[in-house]
């Protein structure tokens, strides 16, 4: 009795540990993707990094609609992709703000609820 159970034991152990492999590897296949990305953007900024100074301030990488990002001149830029990064930035601006905005809200409502027990308890 104790080697059927030994053996039942062992099969057990070795298909829960296939499933754990299919789980992962499932898993796996979704942040490698992005993984990879991230790993062609960091290629691409240390090419940039590793420009001559002068060249580095001048060149930058620019993430296009489509979503194909590339190298760019700054000080060779048309007037509407001027005007296309200026508005980029823009946004980016304000959405930042406004994301700093609603969390200093959302502490100092906390803080003043937080105020308003600690006088009602005393």
């Amino acid at each position: 009795m104790d080697g059927a159970g030994d053996t039942y034991r062992v099969s057990s152990a070795r298909l829960s540990t296939s499933s754990n492999i299919w789980r992962n590897s499932m898993h796996d296949v979704f942040s490698r993707s992005s993984c990879d990305e991230d790993d062609e953007e960091a290629l691409k900024w240390a090419a940039v990094e590793k420009l001559p100074t002068y060249l580095r301030l001048t060149r930058g990488i620019l993430a296009e609609e489509g979503g194909k990002a590339r190298e760019i001149d700054i000080m060779n830029l048309g007037l509407i992709e001027k005007r296309n990064l200026l508005e980029r930035l823009v946004k980016i601006a304000e959405e930042d703000n406004e994301r700093f905005l609603l969390k200093l809200k959302e502490r100092i409502d906390r803080y003043w609820f937080f105020k308003l027990q600690f006088h009602l308890s005393f």
